[in-house]
């Protein structure tokens, strides 16, 4: 569809968000007639968004529409599914009434078989996984469903498979070099990218420690990367120049742990690598059925709505592999905080940090909601402590699992990566509180009257602009921002904080924009709180893509990503303040404590 029509679809399909939110709010309580078109409203949304993040169901490479079609009564299947074994039983059976018609005796066959599935939750499950696995395995063998992101497989595939060979810094260099010993497909690449720093070299430079490299492999290994690469230039046609320019696999050794076991499974084909990039769909598939079973339709509508909402993140990621292994890690985590299985939910936490590190900042922000408690009870919870504990051992076992995978240097060689990303200058998709805090320190106050939301350059951008410099004073609002978020979270429940770790990712990282779908979760949680700031803080995330599409579309240049951070500073500010207030007339309005009754004297 058309790039700009496509925004605008979305600018109003967020400002029907809005209104809806608003029209829940008022009708709070409106009588439960109305709960049936409440949940038509926020599902129907929330679906609509996600046919838009699909690109309109067209999803990448032609897939049939038939194919997509087939895809929502299988997803309404499983969902039952879920429900049905995972639900506890009502407390009262149907009226007899729902069942005299065609769809009554559909709701009778499954109120009857919904007791054996509860009973024996497995088979709910197995037959589940079938279904989804039959029509994944279907649409792959048939070539109706092509979800492969060549791009993103040649990073993340071949990065896994050969993850102890070409570690971080190789892959180019590696891939140039069976390139010119088979296909000589690249024989126009005049320069790649040197992964140790992302500034761009000349092939022939880059090339001056070959020998090292190729002493990476075994000669069978070898032979088997030539081949995959052989295999891959015929099976895909892609500007090679531009590929070698990229800025290699973010991967870390925890996600090889899992990554490399299939990328060594499934040879390298077009029917594999189909298979492989719908396994981030069928996650997420996974993920969004049990946050609506866990936190309703009201709430998780809405997560799911901005979870799609974000630009460029299918775009960017959709048939890549497990590139949302991280965010289904964290949604379970939420989940399973919820239901009060804090064990597994830390276990889902722990592969979530291994995997991608930055989820920690959802863990710290659940530790700031601890601290506020522990400083009012001094109490120490044993919810906290099995988290803990379960977050320790899954980490610890992904971990070190990894290393004796890929061997002890697995870990500091990812370190220097991390490090290589973080000091990188300004792209235009990147979020952070860093390009803003350089917009306003390095802005003349004329600059910042004229530019503060559509600046004539980036600051951050230039060569001479260096965070270093501002070390102290950054350092400074950071802490600023992370005090503000604690505001946030003083009344907030555990699984209400820990979703709002997107906060403290942006005030003490830097990551790229197909990460925002974090946003969701962030989404979720704010949608669950019934306090009046965070039904606004939650309708500003609304309006900041609102206004993202439409910056886009007045060509203001490559400086969305601090459209978005400016606009989020702004509306972190004003929510702070008002929960303060809300916070500081609510304690004044509390009765008075009990004076403590004296002590008897004694005998």
């Amino acid at each position: 569809m058309n790039h700009f029509i496509s925004g605008i679809i979305k600018i109003v399909l967020l400002e029907g968000s809005i209104a809806l939110l608003l029209i829940d709010r008022l009708l709070s309580q409106a009588p439960a007639r109305f709960e049936r078109a409440r949940y038509y409203a926020f599902t129907t949304l929330a679906g609509l968004m996600v046919f838009a993040w699909s690109n309109y169901g067209a999803l990448r490479g032609n897939v049939t529409w038939l194919y997509v079609m087939l895809a929502l009564p299988l997803i309404l299947l499983v969902g039952w599914l879920v429900r049905a074994a995972f639900r506890p039983p009502p407390e009262q059976p149907r009226p007899a009434a729902e069942y005299d018609s065609l769809w009554g005796r559909v709701l009778r066959l499954g109120d009857a078989l919904a007791p054996r599935l509860r009973k024996d939750r497995s088979i709910a499950v197995l037959v589940a996984v079938a279904l989804v696995f039959s029509f994944v395995f279907v649409g792959v063998k048939t070539r109706a469903a092509p979800l492969v992101h060549q791009w993103e497989q040649f990073h993340f595939y071949l990065g896994a498979k050969y993850q102890k060979e070409v570690g971080w810094f190789d892959l180019y260099k590696a891939a140039i070099m069976a390139d010119r010993e088979t296909v000589n497909a690249m024989r126009t690449v005049v320069k790649t990218r040197d992964l140790t720093n992302f500034e761009e070299v000349p092939v022939e430079q880059a090339l001056q420690d070959a020998p090292r490299v190729r002493a990476k492999f075994t000669p069978e290994r070898w032979e088997e990367f030539k081949r995959d690469w052989a295999t891959m230039t015929q099976v895909w046609q892609m500007d090679w120049s531009a590929t070698v320019n990229d800025h290699g696999n973010s991967n870390s050794p925890a996600w090889s742990l899992v990554a490399h076991p299939i990328a060594e499974l499934l040879t390298l084909s077009w029917e594999n690598q189909a298979f492989i990039g719908w396994l981030d769909m069928v996650l997420m598939l996974v993920m969004w059925l049990f946050v609506y079973e866990t936190f309703g339709f009201r709430a998780a509508s809405v997560g799911l709505l901005m979870w799609a909402t974000p630009p460029l993140v299918f775009d960017y990621l959709a048939g890549s592999f497990l590139r949302w292994d991280w965010l289904f890690a964290l949604g379970m985590t939420a989940c399973f905080i919820k239901r009060g299985r804090w064990a597994t939910a830390g276990a889902f936490f722990g592969y979530a940090v291994a995997t991608k590190l930055f989820p920690i900042f959802f863990g710290v922000a659940m530790l700031l909601r601890a601290a506020w408690e522990w400083r009012e009870t001094k109490k120490l919870r044993k919810d906290w402590v099995q988290f803990t504990k379960g977050a320790a051992i899954a980490g610890a076992v992904v971990v070190g699992g990894a290393a004796l995978m890929f061997g002890p240097s697995a870990w500091p060689e990812y370190a220097q990566r991390i490090q290589v990303a973080q000091v990188e200058k300004f792209y235009s998709i990147q979020y952070s509180l860093k390009t803003v805090f350089l917009q306003v320190v390095e802005s003349s106050p004329g600059e910042l009257a004229t530019g503060w939301l559509f600046p004539a350059e980036i600051k951050q951008a230039r060569p001479d602009v260096d965070i270093g410099h501002h070390a102290v004073g950054f350092l400074l609002i950071r802490l600023l921002f992370t005090a503000m978020i604690a505001v946030l979270l003083r009344r907030a429940t555990d699984v209400e904080a820990f979703v709002m770790g997107p906060l403290l990712v942006f005030t003490w990282l830097t990551v790229n924009m197909y990460y925002w779908n974090m946003f969701g979760l962030m989404a979720l949680g704010l949608a669950l709180r019934k306090e009046k700031p965070f039904l606004g803080f939650l309708m500003a995330l609304h309006v900041i893509f609102m206004t993202f599409y439409l910056y886009q579309h007045l060509n203001r240049g490559f400086s969305e990503g601090y459209a978005v951070g400016f606009l989020l500073c702004v509306a972190l500010i004003g929510t702070t303040s008002w929960e303060w207030r809300e916070q500081t007339a609510a304690k004044a309005a509390a009765p008075a404590k009990d004076a403590k009754a004296p002590r008897p004297a004694k005998a």
